[in-house]
C-alpha cells in the first residue's frame, strides 16, 4: 500500500486507538494509577496529542491534492459576451455560451511528481510531529508518576527521621527532668526535631506539587494518586546499545523536513522547464441566433500545448536558489538533531549507569549507619560514652543515607524514561500502540 493511503490510516487508526483506550482511563481515573495506566490515561486526553492527528490527516489528503495534477482537469461554465459588431444573425451584440474544456498534461519534467514527493515528504513530517507529540505526553507523563513516587518515598523516610529525632528528643527530656543532662541537649534536640519536620513537610508539598502535574497531563480534576511501582521495560531502558535505537521522531521529522526541501528544489528545476499538455473544448450558443442558418450548434477544439517560461523578471531563479539553500539549511537540522538525541541518549545512559553502580554501595552505607546509630544509642543510655550530638549526628546521617538511596533509585528510572525517549522506543516500552498502525512503510 502507498504511502499516502497508509498514513491517513495510520493517524486515524491511533486517534481511535487512543480514543478506546481513553474511555476506560477516564472511567478509573478516580482510582490510583500505576505508570502506564497514568501514561495511557495522558496520551488519550491531552490535546497536543490531538492537534496532531488532526495535522497528520491534513497532510495525508495534501498527497492526494498533488496527484491530481496527473489527472484530467476538467470545467465547464457559463459565458455572456459583448462586443463591438454584430455577434448574433438578429443584429445583437451579445451572445451567451455554455462551454466545457478538459485539459490533460502529457509531459511535465517533473512538475507533477516533485509536488507528490514533496506532498508525500510533508506528511511523513506531519507524522513524525504527531509520534513526537505522543512521546512528549508520554515522557512527561512517566516522569512525573517517577517524581510522585520519589516524593512520597522520601516523605516516608522524612516521617521515619522525625519519629527518630523525636523518640531522641523526648529521651532527652526525661533525662534532663532527672538532671542527667543539661539545657543546651534539650535545645539541641528541638532544633533538629524542628528541621526534621521542615524537610517532611518539604517532601510533602513536592509530592503534591507532583500530583497536580500529574492531574493536568491527565486531564483529571482532582490531584492523581498512584500505585504500584514503576513499569518493568525501565529496568533495562539505558542498558540497550546506541545501535540498536530507533530513530527519534526529532530525527525522523529532521528528516522529512530534508527530504521536503529537495522535492522543492527538484521543482523549482523543473519550473524552468517546458510543460506538454492537450486541452480540448466543446461551446454551445445558448440562443438560436448565436450561429447561422446550417452550422452546427456545438463548437468543438482541440489543441496542443507546448509551453515554457522565458522571462519573468528573474522569479524562478530566485525560487531555484532559495530552495537549494532550504536543502543546506535542512541537512544542517538533520546533523543537529542526529547529534543532539546521540549527545542526549549517550549522556542519559552514562548517568544511569553511574546511579546504579551508586545503589549498592548506598545500600551497605544505610546498613552501616543503621548499625552505627542503634550503637551509639546504646552507648549512650547505657555507658554513657555518647554525647547526644552523637546520637543526633548517626540519626540524621542513617536518614541522610537513605535519602540518597531513594533518590539514585529513582534517579535510574527517570532517566529510563529518557532512554527510551531519545533511542524512539517509548511507546512501544508503554505498549501504546501497533507499530504496523502507525508507520506508512517504515518503523517508528
Amino acid at each position: 500500500m502507498s504511502a499516502s493511503r497508509l498514513l491517513p490510516s495510520a493517524a486515524a487508526g491511533l486517534f481511535l486507538l487512543l480514543a478506546g483506550t481513553g474511555a476506560f482511563a477516564q472511567a478509573s481515573a478516580a482510582t490510583p494509577l500505576g505508570m502506564t495506566e497514568a501514561v495511557r490515561l495522558a496520551a488519550t486526553s491531552h490535546p497536543t496529542v490531538r492537534n496532531a492527528v488532526g495535522q497528520a490527516l491534513q497532510a495525508g489528503e495534501g498527497i492526494a491534492d498533488a496527484r491530481s495534477g496527473y489527472y484530467p482537469q476538467v470545467s465547464a461554465g457559463l459565458s455572456a459576451r459583448t462586443g463591438n459588431r454584430q455577434l448574433q444573425t438578429d443584429g445583437r451584440r451579445q451572445v451567451h455560451q455554455a462551454s466545457l474544456s478538459v485539459t490533460q498534461m502529457l509531459y511535465d519534467f517533473g512538475k507533477v511528481s516533485s509536488a507528490v514527493n514533496e506532498a508525500e515528504a510533508s506528511a511523513t513530517a506531519a507524522r513524525a510531529k504527531l509520534l513526537l507529540a505522543v512521546d512528549d505526553v508520554v515522557r512527561d507523563t512517566a516522569q512525573a508518576w517517577i517524581e510522585v513516587h520519589r516524593q512520597q518515598a522520601l516523605g516516608e523516610i522524612a516521617q521515619a527521621q522525625v519519629k527518630g529525632v523525636q523518640s531522641l528528643a523526648g529521651l532527652v527530656g526525661e533525662r534532663q527532668a532527672k538532671g542527667a543532662t543539661s539545657q543546651s541537649d534539650v535545645a539541641q534536640a528541638q532544633s533538629r526535631l524542628e528541621a526534621a519536620r521542615a524537610q517532611q513537610l518539604n517532601t510533602a508539598s513536592q509530592a503534591e506539587r507532583w500530583r497536580l502535574n500529574l492531574m493536568h497531563l491527565t486531564q483529571g480534576r482532582m490531584p492523581v494518586d498512584i500505585a504500584g511501582e514503576a513499569s518493568a521495560p525501565l529496568a533495562s531502558a539505558c542498558a540497550a546499545h546506541p545501535q540498536t535505537a530507533l530513530p527519534a521522531p526529532t530525527v525522523q521529522m529532521a528528516q522529512a523536513e530534508r527530504d521536503m526541501a529537495q522535492a522543492a528544489l527538484r521543482g523549482a528545476d523543473a519550473q524552468l522547464l517546458p510543460t506538454l499538455s492537450l486541452n480540448a473544448g466543446v461551446n454551445r450558443g445558448l440562443e438560436s441566433g448565436a450561429r447561422l442558418a446550417g452550422q452546427s450548434a456545438t463548437e468543438s477544439t482541440l489543441t496542443v500545448n507546448f509551453s515554457a517560461p522565458l522571462y519573468e523578471g528573474g522569479r524562478s531563479q530566485a525560487r531555484q536558489r532559495a530552495a537549494a539553500h532550504a536543502v543546506e539549511a535542512a541537512e544542517a537540522a538533520l546533523g543537529y538533531a542526529q547529534l543532539s538525541v546521540r549527545q542526549r541518549l549517550e549522556d542519559a545512559r552514562v548517568q544511569s549507569q553511574g546511579h546504579a553502580q551508586r545503589l549498592p554501595v548506598l545500600a551497605a552505607r544505610v546498613h552501616s549507619t543503621q548499625r552505627t546509630r542503634d550503637l551509639y544509642r546504646e552507648q549512650y543510655l547505657q555507658l554513657g560514652t555518647r554525647s547526644l550530638l552523637d546520637l543526633l549526628n548517626a540519626e540524621q546521617e542513617f536518614h541522610g543515607a537513605r535519602f540518597e538511596q531513594a533518590e539514585s533509585a529513582h534517579e535510574v528510572q527517570r532517566l529510563a524514561v529518557e532512554c527510551l525517549y531519545q533511542s524512539g522506543r517509548l511507546r512501544e516500552a508503554f505498549g501504546l500502540v501497533d507499530a504496523g498502525d502507525l508507520v506508512a512503510g517504515g518503523r517508528p
